[in-house]
């Protein structure tokens, strides 16, 4: 499993399959991210998740713990489906739709104009049946205030970063016409030239979503219905089990 942890601007730390990188360490810089018969509908609570390693909040913003916990876990991916790691490249063109996806100069703007609020906290993941070409591809992310690194943050102000996150994000991307999908306080919702993408805000967490355009993978917004009902049981306290759904 490929997971990228972000906390702060503390050094890197890899322990078993999960490791940390800088804070302003986007997915971008750190990325190396379904079977036949498994559908994209509606995502389906299901079996429980075993308990986070850690608290899954800190005055109502989730841990880099509270975000790992909303990652899909192994057992709850469509069938052939694994988690990039070690020995396994999950989804092959996961570091291709990052790049065609997340970069705004694509649309024109310069890259210091397309520096949005980093995130002080990371996870990111890529899932898929390997070589086959179905998968995705999700980060998730607390932000901070890239004007200000010693602020002290509430979650009211985790909130707002993500909110002029979002605000941004529609110029940046906007030759691409960009829609609302309904998913999350807000989303952004484009096609590129080969993939499907999203970006969600739910409360004070940031996600993006990568998936094929073509192929039988779930679809980014089936994925992102699913993290948002995962964030939102963490921002509950609770450990998340929304999946998605299969036939």
């Amino acid at each position: 499993m490929r997971t990228v942890v972000g906390l702060g601007i503390a050094a890197s730390v890899i322990a078993g399959t999960a490791s940390c990188s800088d804070g302003k360490g986007d997915q971008k810089a750190a990325s190396p991210k379904r079977s036949d018969g498994t559908t994209n509908s509606s995502p389906t609570p299901a079996h429980s998740s075993p308990p986070p390693a850690g608290p899954l909040l800190d005055d109502g913003v989730p841990t880099s713990d509270g975000l790992i916990a909303a990652l899909p876990k192994k057992g709850e991916l469509p069938a052939g489906w694994v988690k990039s790691g070690e020995h396994s490249v999950g989804w092959r063109d996961a570091a291709d739709a990052i790049k065609e996806g997340e970069d705004a100069t694509a649309c024109g703007a310069t890259a210091l104009e397309a520096d949005l609020n980093g995130s002080e906290r990371l996870v990111a993941s890529s899932v898929g049946n390997e070589g086959k070409g179905d998968g995705a591809d999700f980060s998730l992310k607390v932000l901070m205030d890239s004007g200000n690194l010693d602020a002290e943050l509430t979650e009211p102000d985790r909130v707002e970063l993500v909110t002029e996150n979002m605000t941004r994000a529609r110029d940046l991307w906007s030759c691409f016409s960009p829609e609302e999908s309904g998913i999350g306080d807000d989303s952004l919702s484009y096609d590129t030239d080969r993939f499907a993408n999203i970006r969600i805000q739910v409360g004070p967490v940031e996600v993006f979503v990568h998936t094929p355009r073509s192929g039988d993978s779930p679809s980014a917004e089936d994925w992102a219905r699913v993290l948002e009902q995962r964030i939102r049981s963490v921002l509950a306290g609770q450990a998340p089990t929304a999946r998605i759904a299969a036939k």
